[in-house]
């Protein structure tokens, strides 16, 4: 039975080493433990993971080019310790450098009153929590900070994998428009814009809502976006590692985040929790070809004011195996942007509202109804 679980990518990938016609190289190295926490079923959650960092639909199989594996059929006790991602087209690597840049409190920026109204009118409270808005942030998904040359290059460069966009490929997608945004309470979106969180939209090309861990009351709904920690909380949160977000958005004068977006995200935080080299030599060279191009073009969208409500963020990774000086770590560390004081605060507002929820025999769904 695997401890870890390695990934590795063909040597489509541009820059990599390559000394034979067939080179693999290890992109991701991942914990059982954690993938535990994400899916019932393993290989399922892996295949969509790798999906989000290369962005190109494939399969797995435990020996290089060899057959497809059985995705149902896979438990956490049969994982093998490696398995090999074969592409189906052409990488479109994520943006290492997607989270590295700051968190901005909307709520005292008057040049954002329009995007945070439009993000509360959809959302009325916190899509995990049901706080009210007064104490909520509307969090742009992809940052505000890298304008919207950069959503827009993100949107074209990924529309071929997705059967519905919200958007005309055609025109430019604005940074602040509503489908960028997501109305979280502001220790959350202080963990999403520091890739503690992601948020996962099922049914997707590789996992169905039932693959999920469901700790809600009632059935199984045909679609979820659920908020998954990625990296393991620090308090005795138990089975409140995930959350489904309970937000109702099914009116389509109001439409809600894609799965384009949440998906370039999370394989954003997935690189920073699990990737390893030489991915990290290859997604330097994404960034570098492509990434940072598009950002010098596009107009600064923070001014000295949204600047002074920042919090500078660095990458974070917490396994043993990482991608050279992309976090600035060395082995085993996780760095965290806040003070001492600040993550104290954030993991004492979680146990009183997990333990609120143990007295009560509530769900995150019943106390957003209260």
């Amino acid at each position: 039975m695997a401890a870890t679980v390695h990934i590795y990518l063909h040597s489509q990938l541009e820059g990599a080493s390559t000394g034979t016609t067939e080179h693999w190289n290890r992109a991701l190295s991942i914990p059982r433990e954690d993938i535990k926490r994400f899916t019932l079923y393993p290989l399922k959650w892996v295949r969509f993971a790798t999906f989000t960092v290369c962005s190109a639909k494939g399969d797995l199989s435990a020996t290089p080019g060899g057959e497809i594996v059985e995705y149902d059929n896979v438990s956490f006790e049969n994982l093998e310790h490696e398995y090999y991602y074969t592409p189906n087209d052409t990488y479109h690597l994520t943006d290492y450098q997607a989270f590295n840049d700051g968190i901005t409190s909307t709520a005292a920026t008057p040049r954002r009153t329009n995007f945070r109204e439009d993000i509360r009118r959809r959302d009325n409270s916190c899509v995990i929590t049901g706080r009210s808005h007064e104490f909520c942030d509307a969090a742009h998904i992809i940052p505000n900070s890298k304008g919207s040359n950069y959503i827009t290059y993100v949107v074209r460069d990924r529309s071929s994998l997705y059967e519905q966009l919200p958007f005309f490929l055609d025109d430019d997608v604005d940074i602040n428009c509503i489908e960028n945004g997501i109305l979280l309470r502001k220790d959350l979106h202080q963990e999403f814009g520091m890739a503690v969180i992601g948020f996962l939209n099922t049914p997707n090309f590789a996992m169905l809502p039932t693959d999920v861990p469901w700790i809600e009351q009632g059935p199984i709904p045909h679609s979820r976006t659920t908020l998954q920690y990625l990296m393991k909380p620090h308090t005795g949160r138990g089975s409140l590692e995930q959350w489904d977000i309970r937000a109702d958005w099914s009116r389509d004068e109001l439409p809600p985040p894609p799965s384009i977006l949440l998906d370039f995200m999370y394989g954003a935080a997935v690189v920073k929790r699990w990737g390893c080299n030489p991915l990290g030599d290859v997604l330097r060279k994404r960034f570098e070809d492509d990434f940072s191009k598009v950002l010098a073009e596009n107009p600064k969208h923070s001014t000295p004011e949204d600047d002074e409500s920042e919090v500078e963020l660095d990458l974070i990774q917490g396994t043993t195996t990482q991608i050279g000086t992309l976090g600035g770590q060395t082995e085993g560390e996780t760095k965290h942007s806040q003070s001492d004081a600040s993550a104290g605060l954030l993991e004492a507002m979680d146990m009183v509202l997990y333990l609120s929820m143990m007295v009560k025999g509530t769900t995150p769904e019943l106390m957003a109804a209260e």
